[in-house]
């Protein structure tokens, strides 16, 4: 359990083995430190941790990946259990706006690229934050505690306004700005992963902070200028006009491939309609996997990384699946008419199939018995396993 990687990886690990997922969420956080900074992962066993506390966008991963885990179960068990360490982990975020704009901007440099520096206020982290803000929100509002929502709702909207006001360039969120006794510094490469958080939030089913409009923009800059037909989606460039700093230039890791990003910027490219990119990034990554020999192994730090396994919000956006087990409400929305995925959350194992005004859901384990199941306005007939809801 990597705490940065799991984030990207644990889609499918909640979906297929949910009770697996949260008990190394809860291990993980038994470690999180006194100033609330959480761990990075456990080495050389289950009992012990690395001393990777720097690495500035866990605490918000954490955040997340605790509000999702209890969408998809309804375990008010474990928010309770993780309410604190919630908390601990938003306020050491929240230390490191220094002026007061609702954005981090001190001790921002260390993240999961772990040989690519940030400085100031990074895109990358910024709209962790913002995304981990929602998610602390809708915490708090299971929890009941006013208090906790009221301040973290305030603090959404003083960030949502800087991040338009500080890195927004027209095309996308630069890579950082810094703003000092110096002067103004900007780092304007094109961050693929720049919007990382928003991805989490939809496929989550929390919903995002960002317009579709303003997201479609971000992925349409970045396939335009990141992608390239023969090799891939590259973490980073830095396009013609913009000046990229001493840390992004030639960046071994800024210039490589992670399949594990390419998987996210597909499934989110999907949820808001650019299908042809989605499609271009995905079947790219298979065939350049598969020409390796490489199919079932990618590679990042080692063999058989699990970043991308970020490959089954792929089928999370294809079926627009959202779920909020506690209020037993399953909202289905197809990326096109015709189409069939399969089902599994853990609560539910089977398949849905969308042919025009029909849905027809199969389930081989588990029941939608006191279930209300949304699947928007073109639908005008629902059956489960062959009988009309």
């Amino acid at each position: 359990h990597t705490t940065d990687i799991t984030y990207q990886a644990s889609f499918g690990l909640l979906a297929l083995f949910p009770d697996l997922q949260l008990k190394q969420m809860e291990m993980g956080a038994k470690f999180q430190r006194e100033d609330g900074r959480v761990h990075h992962f456990f080495t050389p066993d289950l009992d012990h941790v690395d001393n990777g506390f720097e690495r500035i966008d866990m605490n918000n991963q954490f955040v997340l990946m605790v509000c999702r885990d209890y969408l998809y179960t309804g375990d008010k068990g474990y928010v309770e259990r993780l309410w604190i360490p919630v908390q601990k982990a938003m306020d050491s975020i929240a230390q490191l706006d220094s002026d007061g704009d609702g954005l981090p901007d001190t001790d921002t440099t260390r993240n999961t690229y772990d040989a690519w520096n940030f400085s100031g206020t990074p895109a990358y982290i910024s709209v962790l934050w913002l995304s981990a803000l929602k998610a602390a929100i809708k915490i708090a509002t299971v929890m009941a505690d006013n208090d906790r929502k009221k301040q973290w709702q305030e603090l959404l909207e003083k960030g949502l306004a800087s991040l338009e006001t500080r890195l927004w360039n027209g095309e996308y969120y630069d890579l950082w700005r810094r703003d000092d006794e110096n002067g103004s510094f900007v780092d304007g490469s094109l961050m693929t992963d720049q919007i990382s958080g928003e991805w989490f939030l939809r496929m989550a089913g929390i919903g995002g902070n960002l317009s579709d409009e303003r997201v479609r923009k971000v992925l349409q800059t970045i396939f335009e200028k990141n992608y390239d037909d023969n090799y891939g989606l590259v973490n980073a460039t830095c396009p013609e006009g913009r000046s990229a700093s001493l840390d992004t230039h030639e960046n071994c890791q800024a210039t490589t491939i992670w399949t594990g990003i390419g998987y996210t910027i597909a499934a989110l490219a999907m949820s808001v309609g650019l299908e042809e990119i989605s499609d271009t990034i995905v079947e790219s990554t298979h065939n350049n996997q598969f020409i390796m020999g490489r199919l079932w192994n990618h590679e990042e730090c080692g063999s058989r990384y699990t970043r991308p396994m970020s490959s089954w919000t792929t089928l999370v956006a294809a079926s627009g699946l959202k779920i909020d087990a506690a209020r037993k409400i399953l909202s289905l929305k197809p990326f096109k008419p015709n189409v069939k995925v399969p089902l599994c959350t853990g609560e539910f194992l089977g398949t849905v199939v969308f042919d025009g005004e029909n849905c027809d859901i199969t389930l081989y384990e588990g029941s939608l018995d006191g279930w209300m199941i949304a699947v928007g306005n073109t639908i005008k007939t629902v059956r489960i396993n062959g009988k009309m809801r």
